[in-house]
């Protein structure tokens, strides 16, 4: 009898879970789920610091009231409201809601609560519904300029980015130009809308392109602008979503080996990390090994491996290696420089673009999942023209946008129907990272325990 009743009061609390957050510019709902807050036996309403109180009767249990004048009632109208609300119980003693008995005291805050709820889905409902196709292409028409701040040859550079601007052109009515500048990478560049936003300054780029790693240092400083894109635009899905309301995906980034088959006989050739460090076959390309100089994707392969299976490998690869690539550098893999290099992050992307000139590279996944790179398009706060920009973000997931990055960069999202990675890693039944597990990883990158971690694989690398 205890247990049931005991799951009778956790499917009414988890029944009620939902959080209300705070944004720079105002409050926001985000619905939790069920079981991640356990309320007993009524529902908990949480507004952020400085907001609602919750209603959880019980002995011993604190009640923490609601903080009418940060919720913008005047010291009038927090006196008459507390009032009415309590005379209304009052007068009938304790109320009853959904099974359970209510003081005047409780009664009165849990309906204050619900009203405030009300009043916010309302007013959250109203901002959402502010952004919609036809309003941000009105918006965008006074705009006239998109800036874009990015690597040299990021879209394909200024003769992808051309087509881009009238493929976006003539499928939104519009007559607008992207301002392009060749500008820092991509840590360089979130550092300085981070600075720019809080400093109260214009961003310098209207969008703003970042892997994962990039996009949670916005995310986590605050400094994107939200955007229901799954809500306004019909072909956006909520996977595309990498940071949900703020970022969407372009494309992914599997991170690879890449080889040169005519140096590597096939049942030579590596077919995972591991395969690299087997002494059956690395004498093939000992001492003649490119590894990238970065930490990132080892720091990452710890999402599979844990923190002391990578160090060990980092300390075999190095034992073994004959030079440092940078992920730009595969040609001095297809040139036969070095006949393997460990890791690729653009390295299907550029294993096409090779093979399309009938050079002897391949590339193959280090492990399964893929650990992989996901690249965003995001609205960083205080944009010079907010229309384009979100305009843009969404547009770059069409299939029209799509098409012409694999045409200029061979890159495309697996998440858009028709394109060259979708095809690939359906045809080859390969499993790409979960996006929450890499972004979860990154979040929490800056800790203690993260930094000390690539601190150590860092001294590794440079042995």
């Amino acid at each position: 009898m205890g247990k049931q009743n005991s799951s009778r009061e956790k499917s009414r609390g988890e029944f009620f879970a939902l959080r209300l957050g705070r944004s720079a510019k105002g409050r926001h709902l985000s619905f939790r789920p069920k079981g991640e807050i356990f309320l007993r036996p009524l529902a908990f309403v949480s507004l952020c610091e400085n907001c609602i109180g919750a209603l959880r009767p019980g002995s011993g249990e604190t009640v923490k009231r609601l903080n009418l004048k940060e919720a913008g009632f005047d010291r009038g109208e927090r006196y008459r409201t507390m009032n009415v609300l309590h005379s209304l119980f009052a007068r009938r003693g304790s109320a009853r809601f959904l099974g359970w008995r209510l003081s005047p005291v409780r009664g009165s805050l849990f309906l204050l609560g619900v009203l405030t709820c009300m009043t916010l889905l309302s007013t959250v409902g109203q901002a959402w519904a502010a952004d919609s196709p036809e309003s941000l292409i009105a918006g965008a028409k006074k705009e006239e300029e998109l800036t874009f701040v990015a690597g040299a040859q990021t879209f394909g550079g200024r003769k992808g980015l051309a087509e881009l601007e009238t493929a976006f052109n003539r499928r939104f009515g519009l007559n607008m130009r992207i301002s392009f500048a060749a500008g820092p990478d991509m840590n360089a560049r979130a550092a300085r809308h981070i600075t720019e936003i809080k400093s109260g300054r214009k961003a310098s780029s209207d969008i703003f392109l970042g892997s994962q790693s990039h996009q949670a240092l916005m995310h986590a400083q605050g400094a994107l602008e939200k955007v229901n894109y799954a809500g306004i635009f019909p072909w956006v899905t909520r996977d595309m979503e990498i940071y949900p309301n703020e970022a969407l995906l372009v494309y992914p980034s599997p991170n690879v080996i890449v080889y040169n088959v005519n140096l590597v006989p096939k049942d030579k050739a590596p077919k995972s990390y591991l395969d690299l460090i087997d002494p059956r076959l690395s004498p093939t390309w000992a001492g003649k090994l490119a590894i990238p100089p970065y930490v990132a994707w080892l720091a990452e392969l710890s999402l599979n491996w844990g923190h002391d299976k990578v160090k060990d490998f980092a300390r075999k690869l190095v034992a073994i290696s004959g030079g440092r690539l940078r992920y730009s550098e595969e040609e001095r893999v297809v040139s036969g420089e070095f006949p393997v290099k460990a890791n690729h992050a653009y390295a299907l992307g550029a294993m096409w673009t090779w093979q399309a000139k009938g050079a002897p590279i391949m590339a193959v996944p280090g492990t399964s999942p893929i650990n992989t790179d996901y690249f965003q398009l995001s609205v960083p706060k205080s944009v010079a023209h907010p229309n384009l920009a979100k305009l843009f973000v969404a547009f770059m997931t069409t299939k029209e946008a799509q098409a012409i990055l694999q045409k200029h960069e061979s890159r495309s999202s697996h998440l858009v129907e028709g394109t060259i990675m979708q095809k690939y890693l359906k045809d080859n039944r390969i499993q790409v990272q979960e996006p929450k597990e890499s972004i979860a990883y990154y979040l929490k990158g800056e800790t203690d325990e993260g930094l000390q971690f690539k601190a150590e694989l860092a001294k590794i690398l440079k042995q």
